[in-house]
């Protein structure tokens, strides 16, 4: 029996690494070329930016029917396709950088496009859902640069921009348990990213693209309770004062570096418009497809997008149209949600070339 489980796993594990090459060699065939040289992007954050380090067995994004619109089955993401980290790698030209705990799966060459450290459910700080937080993921970073994984520091130094998308999950626990001043919670989160982002410069990243959150107010989670029709105005308050504070401390930081190094991905208002304003797609518009409603979700309260029954029976409905859907499940963009957002956020990321 032990056998027969030491079998199923090592096919397991093998199908994982399978998978991953598929996505890694989809990648490579669109953005062989790299417009603008050789540059290197390192990711840090939660499951907006995971491209598959949260592990298969705590995951929904290696379920059913996570990435059926890209590769077309399970592979890591929290989407039925592309997420964040796919489309600002997309900008740069570059194929999306390996996963950290794939980094020794893969060739090398693979890893010359960057590495991406960001785990689904993690935050500036521990939080409900466990994995490494944003100072582990820098921690894993500064260990490979001590291992010499990427040839010089100056190597780093001359062609390498960072993503840091992380905050969401650390307001989890404030939404579930009001026992702090939201303001304390906000500067407390505040401060030590700022830490967080200064270590990453101090280790070579010459420009940093930080997120502001998006609406939280206008997750399905939060919207599910007023029947997908409004967002949460108390939640997206929230959110505003996240982005006010990260914009002060962004604007402290830059006077210090002298040369513009971090950068605000806007989140909040790309999400916001493309959720507000109806857009016509294939002869849809959001006046015909709630932008509020996700596309994925359990049959009932007990379920969720990907839950299966004891039997294997499927316990989730998907809608019709996945690829006009803004949100995926209650918590994350769909692929065409993420094309959104990143089609609002592209007068930013060319910052990051200034």
């Amino acid at each position: 029996m032990e056998k027969q489980t030491a079998i199923a796993s090592s096919c397991l594990f093998l199908l994982y690494i399978a998978t991953f090459t598929e996505v890694l060699e989809a990648h490579h065939h669109h953005h062989r070329h790299n417009r603008h040289g050789s540059v290197k992007l390192f990711v840090f954050g939660d499951s907006y930016a995971d491209t598959g380090n949260t592990g298969k067995s705590v995951s929904a994004s290696w379920k059913e029917p996570y990435g059926i619109n890209f590769p077309g089955k399970p592979a890591g993401r929290f989407s039925d396709g592309f997420v964040l980290t796919d489309y600002i790698a997309s900008f740069l030209g570059i194929s999306s950088p390996v996963p950290y705990t794939l980094r020794k799966f893969v060739k090398k060459s693979k890893l010359e496009s960057g590495m991406n450290f960001a785990y689904g459910g993690t935050g500036v700080f521990d939080t409900v859902f466990g994995g490494p937080n944003l100072t582990t993921q820098i921690d894993f970073f500064q260990q490979l640069l001590e291992q010499k994984l990427y040839s010089t520091k100056n190597d780093v130094v001359n062609s390498s921009i960072a993503l840091v998308s992380v905050a969401g999950n650390d307001y989890a626990a404030y939404f579930g348990n009001h026992t702090e001043d939201f303001a304390v919670v906000t500067k407390s989160i505040i401060k030590q990213l700022a830490v967080d982002l200064e270590r990453i410069h101090g280790l070579g990243v010459r420009k940093i693209a930080v997120t502001a959150i998006g609406p939280l107010g206008c997750l399905p989670r939060m919207t599910s309770f007023l029947s997908y029709q409004n967002c949460s105005e108390v939640a997206n308050l929230v959110s505003i004062f996240h982005n006010q504070i990260l914009r002060q401390k962004v604007e402290e930081l830059n006077k210090e570096t002298k040369k513009s190094s971090f950068v605000i991905l806007d989140l909040y208002n790309a999400s916001l418009s493309a959720i507000m304003l109806p857009k016509h797609h294939q002869g849809y518009s959001t006046l015909q497809i709630n932008p509020l409603k996700p596309c994925c979700v359990g049959v009932s309260k007990e379920y969720s997008c990907g839950s299966v029954d004891e039997n294997g029976a499927k316990k989730y409905i998907v809608c019709d149209k996945p690829k006009l859907s803004f949100f995926w499940d209650m918590i994350h963009p769909s692929q065409n949600g993420w094309h959104e957002v990143y089609s609002a956020i592209k007068s930013s990321l060319r910052q990051l070339y200034l």
